[in-house]
């Protein structure tokens, strides 16, 4: 992906302005909703160090990177829609749907989820996410 590219979270802002800067480390999310649509420009990307970094330090051995890095590389990411965000303090969830297409099974697919964040030290992680449907 080039830096003047739209960015893949939807946010209509160039990648180089927007998420690109969040994965270098150049700037850190202020809601779980910026991290959330981080880590799936991260997907896009194919950056799974981003993914491993933004993961909760508490849940990270519960989380499989390399079935997502597998799951990554066999996917075309093709657009993010925010269905609803609710934060109460250090707490947040998104829930969302990421469109993709399995390169493997020449499928179009869409993950429906439930992400829940958490706010640690001024930081936002990713804590734990239930996958409502997949279609």
């Amino acid at each position: 992906m080039t830096s003047s590219q739209s960015c893949p979270c939807g946010s209509k802002k160039k990648f180089n302005q927007c998420c690109d800067l969040l994965i270098k480390g150049d700037s850190v999310a202020e809601t779980a909703e910026q991290m959330m649509r981080s880590r799936y420009s991260s997907f896009v990307v194919k950056n799974m160090d981003y993914i491993r970094e933004t993961t909760d330090p508490q849940t990270r051995l519960d989380y499989d990177f390399e079935a997502n890095r597998k799951w990554a590389e066999d996917s075309e990411f093709q657009g993010l829609e925010v269905i609803k965000v609710s934060s109460e303090g250090n707490k947040a969830t998104v829930e969302f749907k990421a469109t993709f297409k399995s390169l493997s099974e020449d499928k179009t697919h869409i993950h429906h989820e439930i992400s829940k964040f958490r706010k640690q030290g001024g930081l936002w992680y990713f804590r734990d996410g239930k996958v409502l449907s997949e279609a």
